[in-house]
């Protein structure tokens, strides 16, 4: 019964009869489209980001170290204000925190990143983030897969001799 009350008598008569406004009705019509757009379930395509470290080596030069992987945008997390990143878990089980424009492995925790960050003045992040950028782009790189790339880095207390595991 309360249905029936709150039903729209006036509208439906007018369609009925063809009084109906046509602007009425185009608006109507927009508005049932756009409701089932918004309620559609969002499908998020991945972005392939270049992820990176320089490995730095008493014995050898350094090099750049590199593999592509898939990410959600929806899944970065704020680092601070302007900066964002992604938290990974390696194969070994450690975290890393990977910044999302760049691509560069800034630390191992983000309790630790977000501390570091904290500190500092963001036109000094973003210059020290720009220059790590520039100094990858002129460093001859190597391009690893997934799995390389995660036994190739060195994490936290691990020492894996990479200089004679990935020389080319």
């Amino acid at each position: 019964m309360r249905n029936i009350l709150k039903f729209d008598f006036r509208s439906t008569f007018r369609r009925i009869f063809g009084n109906e406004n046509k602007v009425e009705s185009k608006g109507l019509r927009e508005k049932s489209a756009q409701h089932q757009i918004e309620n559609e379930p969002q499908t998020e395509t991945p972005v392939t980001l270049t992820i990176w470290t320089i490995e730095r080596n008493r014995y050898a030069a350094s090099r750049a170290l590199c593999t592509d992987i898939e990410v959600y945008p929806s899944k970065a997390v704020a680092l601070c204000e302007d900066i964002s990143g992604y938290v990974f878990d390696t194969p070994n089980g450690e975290s890393v925190v990977i910044e999302a424009r760049t691509g560069g492995l800034v630390g191992h925790s983000l309790e630790v990143v977000r501390d570091g960050v904290r500190e500092m003045m963001r036109s000094q992040l973003n210059t020290q983030l720009d220059t790590a950028k520039k100094e990858f782009n002129r460093m001859k790189k190597q391009a690893l897969s997934n799995d390389e790339f995660w036994q190739a880095i060195k994490m936290g207390s691990s020492e894996i001799e990479v200089v004679q595991d990935y020389q080319e």
